[in-house]
């Protein structure tokens, strides 16, 4: 028992929280991270669902933004009619006063 708890805390030592482990996923999607991260979200996914899951949307949604830039490019602002402005402006003029 106390070598599986030393193996836990050992793993735990080097494997990210959840949060970290998202932003590693992310971070690798755009440059090669270090052999210790690596490491550490490898094992981080071993155990975790939710984050293996958000990687796989993650890494769909990276490469439909990269396989459709030509839309996200032509894609046109939406604009406020100046009613929509005016009325916005109100709202906030009168939360400030």
């Amino acid at each position: 028992m106390n070598l599986w708890k030393e193996l836990r805390s050992g793993c735990a030592a080097i494997s990210p929280n959840c949060r970290a482990a998202s932003q590693a996923q992310s971070e690798a999607l755009d440059h090669r991270l270090t052999s210790a991260r690596r490491l550490g979200l490898w094992l981080h996914l071993l155990i975790c669902k939710w984050c293996r899951r958000y990687g796989q949307h993650l890494r769909f949604m990276h490469a439909a933004v990269h396989e459709h830039q030509e839309v996200l490019v032509e894609a046109t602002p939406q604009k406020l009619s100046e009613n929509a402005r005016e009325r916005i402006r109100r709202r906030l003029q009168e939360e400030i006063e």
